[in-house]
């Protein structure tokens, strides 16, 4: 089909062909194109959603462990190695 967008290449291995066999039944009478677009555009989404979560649970353990207000156990947490381990 005709488009003004630019096309690119992509192999259909075993890895991408087991994505597209479990989207078929969700999507059903699409073009396997538009399932691998779909998948694609899916795909970037969880990855940014992946990172901005990281990102959020990095800012919480740092503000967790950097708060004078907070009800860590610094203590603890200095000696947990020694504890957990009993050494």
């Amino acid at each position: 089909m005709p488009t003004k967008h630019p096309r690119i290449n992509v192999t259909k291995d075993a890895e991408l062909a087991a994505a597209i066999s479990r989207a078929r039944p969700l999507m059903i009478g699409v073009a396997e194109a538009t399932i691998v677009h779909d998948l694609a555009i899916r795909g970037a989404e969880a990855l940014a959603d992946d990172v901005a979560r990281r990102r959020e649970a990095i800012e919480e353990l740092v503000a967790l462990t950097t708060d004078p207000e907070s009800e860590l156990d610094r203590e603890t947490l200095l000696h947990v190695r020694q504890t957990a381990w009993r050494t």
